[in-house]
């Protein structure tokens, strides 16, 4: 009997024990998932932001994107379209008055790092048919990626970034402009041809001079003058790449200025507002990665050269692109009214009728 007597409080500790396991582990998937919906959350919080301060019109409803969250082993979409609905079935895990998020049963594919926008041209049997899907991988696996990536907040801006393009592919005129392009000329030509031939990138980086010495003046006669100089400088530059590789890179050249262009010019305006703005603090509680904007606090365009100066850009034409929207800011051109609406408008059609 003491035996007996003795097992059963025992046997009532462990299930006790047993028990409050399974509620921490289901407090800590919550809570996990939980951050996955505030950090979504968080960049749509930003959209009206950006439509009000940066770029009318990014928050109205026929331009939104769905976004699909990929952390190391699940897959979150939010606002998706009715036919990723239809084929994959996913469970409803959050939902606001302008916000669901879903979850897939298994990870929508395993490549390790995604922040790109992302559709598929001609074929209906996929979810993503001429319907552009921003992907983006969680903070914790871009950082795998993109070491210096360690807050929320430069997370947020890679995101918007990108889903700046999304936007951009939501204009159905620009996003059919976009995909008949694409058999003809890719934009890593372009970038080739400015890291393998060294004549190219001088003339590039010299009419991306002229641009900053346009960006440098108040005089709208001398700026008149810099910009009929880089029109020269850049016809001379094309009319040689022809004759050297029979390749005409002007549509591609505008195109692709225009798209990374303006991405950049949103993504470096968001820095500009984070230099202001107040901390969140309920985001600030959920995610510890989240550090009130501190890091923008002494944000000054100048010291980040990677975003206006080609030789350090990456790709030479996100550069020239964002100095192209922010000469057409200095002169008060309203040239954001008509980007993307237009077909293949692009910001150097604007620029040539200064």
């Amino acid at each position: 009997m003491l035996t007996l007597k003795s097992r059963k409080p025992m046997h009532r500790l462990i299930l006790l024990l047993l028990a409050v396991l399974s509620l921490s582990c289901t407090k800590q998937l919550a809570s996990s998932e939980q951050l996955v919906f505030d950090r979504i959350a968080y960049v749509y919080a930003l959209k009206p932001t950006i439509a009000s301060d940066i770029w009318q019109g990014f928050d109205a409803k026929q331009y939104d994107v769905p976004l699909v969250y990929y952390t190391d082993s699940s897959s979150f979409i939010a606002n998706p379209t009715s036919r990723f609905l239809r084929m994959y079935n996913p469970a409803l895990v959050f939902r606001t008055s302008d916000l669901k998020v879903y979850k897939t049963t298994a990870r929508l594919d395993s490549t390790p790092f995604h922040m790109a926008v992302n559709f598929t041209i001609g074929d209906t049997s996929v979810y993503d048919d001429l319907s552009p899907f921003m992907h983006c991988s969680s903070l914790e696996e871009t950082g795998k990626v993109v070491t210096d990536v360690v807050t929320t907040e430069t997370w947020v801006t890679m995101v918007v970034h990108e889903y700046f393009h999304g936007f951009q592919f939501r204009h159905k005129d620009f996003l059919q402009h976009f995909a008949d392009s694409l058999g003809t000329f890719q934009k890593g030509t372009l970038k080739g041809l400015y890291k393998d031939n060294a004549w190219f990138k001088e003339q590039v980086d010299k009419e991306n001079g002229l641009l900053l010495e346009a960006l440098e003046t108040d005089s709208r006669d001398e700026i008149r003058t810099l910009l009929a100089a880089f029109r020269q400088e850049r016809e001379n530059r094309r009319n040689e790449t022809k004759r050297r590789f029979n390749t005409d890179i002007e549509a591609a050249e505008k195109m692709h200025e225009t798209m990374e262009g303006t991405a950049r010019y949103v993504e470096q305006k968001l820095y500009e507002k984070f230099s202001q703005k107040q901390p969140d603090r309920k985001l600030q509680r959920a995610d510890t990665a989240y550090q009130g904007y501190h890091s923008f606090k002494n944000h000054k365009l100048e010291n980040d050269e990677w975003l206006y100066l080609t030789a350090q850009s990456g790709v030479y034409f996100y550069a020239t692109g964002f100095n192209m929207a922010r000469i057409l800011d200095k002169l008060q051109v309203p040239y954001k009214e008509r980007l993307f609406k237009e077909k293949e408008l692009s910001l150097e059609d604007i620029l040539n009728t200064i």
